[in-house]
Protein backbone atom coordinates (compact mmCIF):
# COMPACT_ATOMS: atom_id res chain seq x y z
CA UNK A 1 0.00 0.00 0.00
CA UNK A 2 1.31 3.44 -0.87
CA UNK A 3 2.62 5.81 1.78
CA UNK A 4 0.19 8.51 0.75
CA UNK A 5 -2.69 6.30 1.86
CA UNK A 6 -1.21 6.01 5.34
CA UNK A 7 -0.05 9.64 5.52
CA UNK A 8 -2.41 11.77 3.45
CA UNK A 9 -1.02 14.92 5.07
CA UNK A 10 2.13 14.52 2.98
CA UNK A 11 0.02 14.62 -0.18
CA UNK A 12 -2.18 17.48 0.98
CA UNK A 13 0.64 19.63 2.34
CA UNK A 14 -0.61 19.84 5.93
CA UNK A 15 1.71 21.40 8.48
CA UNK A 16 3.11 19.50 11.46
CA UNK A 17 1.73 20.55 14.86
CA UNK A 18 3.67 23.40 16.51
CA UNK A 19 6.54 22.50 18.81
CA UNK A 20 6.30 23.28 22.55
CA UNK A 21 8.62 26.26 22.11
CA UNK A 22 6.45 27.61 19.27
CA UNK A 23 3.32 27.30 21.40
CA UNK A 24 5.07 29.09 24.26
CA UNK A 25 6.27 31.84 21.92
CA UNK A 26 2.73 32.40 20.60
CA UNK A 27 1.40 32.67 24.15
CA UNK A 28 4.15 35.06 25.30
CA UNK A 29 3.65 37.28 22.28
CA UNK A 30 -0.14 37.53 22.43
CA UNK A 31 -1.22 36.90 26.04
CA UNK A 32 1.41 38.37 28.39
CA UNK A 33 1.00 42.14 28.97
CA UNK A 34 4.46 42.51 30.52
CA UNK A 35 6.05 41.32 27.25
CA UNK A 36 4.04 43.35 24.73
CA UNK A 37 6.85 45.83 24.10
CA UNK A 38 9.66 43.26 24.23
CA UNK A 39 11.31 42.53 20.84
CA UNK A 40 10.34 39.33 19.05
CA UNK A 41 13.92 37.91 19.07
CA UNK A 42 13.94 38.20 22.88
CA UNK A 43 10.65 36.30 23.13
CA UNK A 44 12.05 33.57 20.89
CA UNK A 45 15.10 33.19 23.13
CA UNK A 46 12.90 32.94 26.23
CA UNK A 47 10.65 30.39 24.51
CA UNK A 48 13.55 28.12 23.64
CA UNK A 49 14.49 27.69 27.31
CA UNK A 50 11.00 27.73 28.81
CA UNK A 51 8.93 24.67 29.72
CA UNK A 52 5.55 23.82 31.22
CA UNK A 53 4.71 22.76 34.76
CA UNK A 54 1.35 22.06 36.42
CA UNK A 55 0.09 22.48 39.99
CA UNK A 56 -3.09 21.29 41.66
CA UNK A 57 -5.22 23.66 43.67
CA UNK A 58 -3.60 24.27 47.05
CA UNK A 59 -0.11 23.23 46.01
CA UNK A 60 2.81 25.49 46.85
CA UNK A 61 4.91 26.86 44.00
CA UNK A 62 7.52 28.33 46.35
CA UNK A 63 7.96 29.22 50.00
CA UNK A 64 9.64 32.21 51.60
CA UNK A 65 13.39 31.71 51.49
CA UNK A 66 13.43 29.13 48.68
CA UNK A 67 16.27 29.61 46.16
CA UNK A 68 15.11 31.98 43.41
CA UNK A 69 15.89 29.95 40.29
CA UNK A 70 13.05 30.72 37.88
CA UNK A 71 10.15 33.00 37.02
CA UNK A 72 6.63 31.78 36.23
CA UNK A 73 4.07 32.89 33.69
CA UNK A 74 0.50 31.79 34.34
CA UNK A 75 -0.97 30.02 31.32
CA UNK A 76 -4.08 28.63 33.01
CA UNK A 77 -5.47 28.88 36.52
CA UNK A 78 -4.54 31.31 39.30
CA UNK A 79 -1.75 31.98 41.79
CA UNK A 80 -1.77 33.90 45.05
CA UNK A 81 1.39 35.61 46.33
CA UNK A 82 1.71 36.02 50.10
CA UNK A 83 4.12 37.99 52.26
CA UNK A 84 4.32 38.58 55.98
CA UNK A 85 2.02 41.47 56.91
CA UNK A 86 2.40 44.28 59.41
CA UNK A 87 0.93 42.17 62.24
CA UNK A 88 2.93 39.04 61.46
CA UNK A 89 0.15 37.34 59.49
CA UNK A 90 0.49 36.37 55.83
CA UNK A 91 -0.85 39.06 53.50
CA UNK A 92 -1.93 38.42 49.92
CA UNK A 93 -0.07 41.01 47.87
CA UNK A 94 -0.89 39.75 44.41
CA UNK A 95 -3.38 37.59 42.54
CA UNK A 96 -1.90 36.12 39.35
CA UNK A 97 -4.21 35.23 36.47
CA UNK A 98 -3.41 33.92 32.95
CA UNK A 99 -0.82 36.17 31.31
CA UNK A 100 0.67 37.39 34.62
CA UNK A 101 4.33 36.93 35.55
CA UNK A 102 5.35 35.80 39.05
CA UNK A 103 8.69 35.13 40.71
CA UNK A 104 10.32 38.32 39.44
CA UNK A 105 12.51 38.37 42.55
CA UNK A 106 14.62 35.75 40.75
CA UNK A 107 15.92 38.54 38.50
CA UNK A 108 17.94 40.12 41.32
CA UNK A 109 17.53 38.10 44.53
CA UNK A 110 18.93 34.79 45.70
CA UNK A 111 15.73 33.74 47.47
CA UNK A 112 12.01 34.35 47.04
CA UNK A 113 10.66 36.91 49.55
CA UNK A 114 7.15 35.44 49.69
CA UNK A 115 5.05 32.33 49.32
CA UNK A 116 3.24 31.47 46.09
CA UNK A 117 0.37 28.97 46.00
CA UNK A 118 -2.03 27.76 43.34
CA UNK A 119 -5.60 28.71 44.22
CA UNK A 120 -6.91 26.77 41.20
CA UNK A 121 -5.50 23.94 39.11
CA UNK A 122 -2.78 25.85 37.31
CA UNK A 123 -0.43 25.50 34.35
CA UNK A 124 2.73 27.60 34.35
CA UNK A 125 5.35 28.48 31.79
CA UNK A 126 8.65 28.23 33.66
CA UNK A 127 11.64 30.35 32.58
CA UNK A 128 15.02 29.58 34.21
CA UNK A 129 16.82 32.46 35.89
CA UNK A 130 19.83 32.08 33.63
CA UNK A 131 17.68 32.58 30.54
CA UNK A 132 16.08 35.71 32.02
CA UNK A 133 19.49 37.17 32.91
CA UNK A 134 20.85 36.51 29.43
CA UNK A 135 17.90 38.17 27.70
CA UNK A 136 18.09 41.18 30.04
CA UNK A 137 21.73 41.67 29.06
CA UNK A 138 20.88 41.69 25.36
CA UNK A 139 17.52 43.47 25.38
CA UNK A 140 17.14 46.49 27.70
CA UNK A 141 13.45 46.68 26.78
CA UNK A 142 12.91 43.47 28.73
CA UNK A 143 14.71 44.89 31.77
CA UNK A 144 12.59 48.05 31.60
CA UNK A 145 9.31 46.12 31.68
CA UNK A 146 10.44 43.98 34.61
CA UNK A 147 11.54 47.03 36.60
CA UNK A 148 8.21 48.75 35.94
CA UNK A 149 6.18 45.71 37.07
CA UNK A 150 8.29 45.17 40.16
CA UNK A 151 8.16 48.85 41.06
CA UNK A 152 4.35 48.82 40.93
CA UNK A 153 4.19 45.91 43.37
CA UNK A 154 6.67 47.50 45.77
CA UNK A 155 4.67 50.74 45.70
CA UNK A 156 1.50 48.81 46.53
CA UNK A 157 3.15 47.08 49.50
CA UNK A 158 4.45 50.42 50.77
CA UNK A 159 0.97 51.87 50.46
CA UNK A 160 -0.55 49.04 52.49
CA UNK A 161 2.10 49.57 55.18
CA UNK A 162 1.26 53.28 55.18
CA UNK A 163 -2.43 52.45 55.60
CA UNK A 164 -1.91 49.67 58.13
CA UNK A 165 -3.39 51.74 60.97
CA UNK A 166 -6.21 53.12 58.83
CA UNK A 167 -9.74 51.67 58.62
CA UNK A 168 -10.22 48.56 56.51
CA UNK A 169 -12.19 50.58 53.93
CA UNK A 170 -9.07 52.50 52.94
CA UNK A 171 -7.02 49.32 52.65
CA UNK A 172 -9.69 47.74 50.46
CA UNK A 173 -9.82 50.82 48.23
CA UNK A 174 -6.02 50.72 47.91
CA UNK A 175 -6.33 47.11 46.72
CA UNK A 176 -9.08 48.07 44.27
CA UNK A 177 -7.01 50.90 42.79
CA UNK A 178 -3.98 48.66 42.39
CA UNK A 179 -6.11 46.04 40.67
CA UNK A 180 -7.59 48.72 38.41
CA UNK A 181 -4.12 49.44 37.03
CA UNK A 182 -3.73 45.74 36.34
CA UNK A 183 -7.15 44.77 34.96
CA UNK A 184 -8.98 47.97 34.13
CA UNK A 185 -12.52 48.68 35.31
CA UNK A 186 -13.59 45.01 35.49
CA UNK A 187 -11.80 43.08 38.24
CA UNK A 188 -11.97 39.28 37.73
CA UNK A 189 -11.71 38.57 41.47
CA UNK A 190 -14.20 37.74 44.18
CA UNK A 191 -14.65 39.66 47.43
CA UNK A 192 -12.66 37.13 49.44
CA UNK A 193 -9.60 37.51 47.20
CA UNK A 194 -9.76 41.30 47.36
CA UNK A 195 -10.16 41.10 51.13
CA UNK A 196 -7.01 39.01 51.47
CA UNK A 197 -5.09 41.65 49.55
CA UNK A 198 -6.21 44.22 52.13
CA UNK A 199 -5.40 41.99 55.09
CA UNK A 200 -8.99 41.51 56.23
CA UNK A 201 -11.47 38.67 56.58
CA UNK A 202 -13.94 37.57 53.94
CA UNK A 203 -16.87 38.69 56.07
CA UNK A 204 -15.46 42.17 56.60
CA UNK A 205 -14.53 42.45 52.93
CA UNK A 206 -18.08 41.55 51.83
CA UNK A 207 -19.61 44.07 54.23
CA UNK A 208 -17.33 46.98 53.30
CA UNK A 209 -17.43 46.34 49.55
CA UNK A 210 -21.22 46.24 49.77
CA UNK A 211 -21.15 49.73 51.30
CA UNK A 212 -18.99 50.92 48.41
CA UNK A 213 -21.54 49.45 46.00
CA UNK A 214 -24.37 51.28 47.76
CA UNK A 215 -22.42 54.53 47.32
CA UNK A 216 -22.22 53.89 43.59
CA UNK A 217 -18.46 53.33 43.53
CA UNK A 218 -18.64 49.64 42.58
CA UNK A 219 -21.03 47.19 40.99
CA UNK A 220 -20.93 43.57 42.08
CA UNK A 221 -21.10 40.47 39.91
CA UNK A 222 -20.49 36.76 40.07
CA UNK A 223 -16.77 36.32 40.74
CA UNK A 224 -15.97 39.88 39.65
CA UNK A 225 -16.39 43.55 40.53
CA UNK A 226 -16.94 46.52 38.24
CA UNK A 227 -15.46 49.91 39.15
CA UNK A 228 -18.19 52.47 38.48
CA UNK A 229 -16.62 55.65 39.88
CA UNK A 230 -12.81 55.68 39.73
CA UNK A 231 -12.47 59.31 40.82
CA UNK A 232 -14.76 58.61 43.76
CA UNK A 233 -12.55 55.73 44.90
CA UNK A 234 -9.45 57.91 44.68
CA UNK A 235 -11.11 60.67 46.65
CA UNK A 236 -12.19 58.19 49.33
CA UNK A 237 -8.61 57.11 50.04
CA UNK A 238 -6.14 59.93 49.32
CA UNK A 239 -5.23 61.11 45.83
CA UNK A 240 -1.68 61.90 46.98
CA UNK A 241 -1.00 58.15 47.06
CA UNK A 242 -1.35 58.03 43.25
CA UNK A 243 -2.33 54.37 43.12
Amino acid sequence: MRARQFYPEFKRGRHAPPSPSEEIFDFLRSKVPLLRRVPVPALKEISQDAFARSYLRGQTVCQTGDPAREIWIVREGRLCVHQCGWKGAMLSIEIMVPGDVSGLAAVACRTYPGEVTATQDTRLIVVPRESVARVIERYPEFAREILYAYGQRIHYIETLLYLSTEPVEKRLIAALLYLYHKFGFTLPLNRSEIGRMAGTTTETSIRVLKRLEQRGLLRGGRGRLQIEDLSGLKAAIDTSLEL
